[in-house]
């Protein structure tokens, strides 16, 4: 029977998803054609089977947790999207529904039915991460064109797959950067997330959006800005297949002084030096202490760090790359574009996710909406896309 290791990375989402609800992957194609249910059906049940990561819940307590497989298929659903433009949260209450990790399904396919068909591809992020879940994607698409799937039973933990290559450990810096939007306003909780289409390709498109972003942090005012970058860790062993949490992060001090080139020259770097497999000296005493304690912790610093305007970094910025989209068509659906919704923390100031096919970019960008409000998240994402366009 397939089972891992809980690592302290999924503890922490576990603990995220507590807060904020629902603290998943959401992977979203669209296209045109039908959905054949039953096809969908036969799919989602090889395509699972093949990869038994899919079907997991948690068992056990601190130490001794373990991602177990259900034997269950995770759920298939059919909801109607004809209100949502694929713009943003709006309209769209079929990505709030609870993934639950301990009960299932911790995975599911949502189908979306409207002008523009839509499939979602829904990940517990304590589960999986945004690589496995677009791996996924292609098992279930590749089941649909009579395919067989490569199927992935790895149950390596992103900390065992880190120290193969690194035995150094990293303390977090003073929470001491600022967020781009300003600080906190109001008292509303949760996150919202707005997406952005760019037409035409972008050199070295990391190097510029962080330079962008800490132009407009510096902008709302004066501190320190830093960027989270993450690292699928797969790409240092080859031929590995998983759909668990295989990233870890490197971070970029981005200065007045900041090229996007030198940010490109940086990232080079900490590659080359394994910075991606570094791992905090906390997460090896993480796994002693309750969910419940974490949480209540994670509250309190929540309120310290919207109350002084100093986070543990600026935001993050996940860069999912380009996708021939033949992969995600098949079953009578015809992908055109895709896109995935932030996983957005109370505790990030903001997440990024950039994600292009074909002669298009999208811009994604999530926020808390205590940075996001009166017009906030909108603004940032139009400066920085302005910015782009000047190049």
């Amino acid at each position: 029977m397939y089972k891992r290791k809980l690592s302290f990375n999924e503890r922490f989402f576990l603990v995220t998803d507590r807060i904020t609800s629902p603290f998943c992957n959401q992977m979203i194609y669209e296209g045109s054609g039908e959905f054949d249910l039953p096809r969908w059906e036969k799919a989602l049940e090889e395509a699972s089977a093949a990869n038994p990561g899919t079907r997991v819940v948690l068992k056990g307590l601190l130490s001794c947790a373990r991602w177990v497989d259900s034997g269950k298929t995770p759920r298939l659903r059919v909801v109607d999207g004809s209100s949502w433009s694929g713009m943003g949260d709006e309209g769209a209450p079929f990505l709030q529904e609870h993934l639950d990790p301990f009960k299932g399904p911790s995975c599911e396919v949502v189908l979306i039915k409207g002008r523009t068909l839509r499939v979602a591809f829904r990940t517990h992020h304590a589960v999986m991460d945004g690589r496995g879940t677009i791996f996924w994607a292609e098992e279930i698409f590749r089941c649909l064109r009579g395919e067989t799937p490569a199927g992935s039973d790895s149950t390596l933990a992103d900390y065992e797959l880190a120290w193969m290559y690194q035995k150094k450990g990293r303390t977090p810096p003073p929470h001491e950067f600022i967020a781009p939007t300003g600080k906190a306003a109001g008292n509303a909780s949760g996150v919202t997330w707005q997406r952005r289409r760019l037409q035409g390709k972008f050199r070295n498109f990391l190097g510029q959006v962080s330079v962008l972003v800490g132009r407009e942090a510096r902008a709302s005012g004066n501190g320190k800005v830093r960027l989270t970058i993450p690292v699928d860790l797969r790409q240092r062993s080859e031929g590995l297949l998983s759909t668990g949490n295989l990233t870890n992060t490197i971070y970029i001090l981005v200065t007045p002084e900041s090229t996007a080139d030198s940010v490109a020259q940086d990232v080079a770097l900490q590659l080359e030096n394994f910075g991606d497999c570094m791992i905090y000296h906390r997460e090896k005493i993480m796994s002693h202490v309750p969910l419940w304690f974490m949480t209540r912790e994670l509250k309190k610093i929540i309120r310290e760090k919207h109350a002084a305007g100093m986070y543990h970094n600026s935001g993050i910025i996940s860069n999912l790359g380009r996708f021939d989209l033949e992969k995600f068509s098949g079953g009578g659906f015809s992908a055109s574009s895709w896109f995935a919704v932030p996983p957005c923390q109370e505790i990030v100031p903001f997440f990024m996710v950039l994600a292009g096919s074909g002669g298009w970019v999208d811009l994604m960008i999530g926020m808390p909406r205590v940075l996001a409000s009166g017009g906030r998240l909108g603004a940032f994402m139009e400066h920085v896309i302005a910015g782009l366009e000047a190049e």
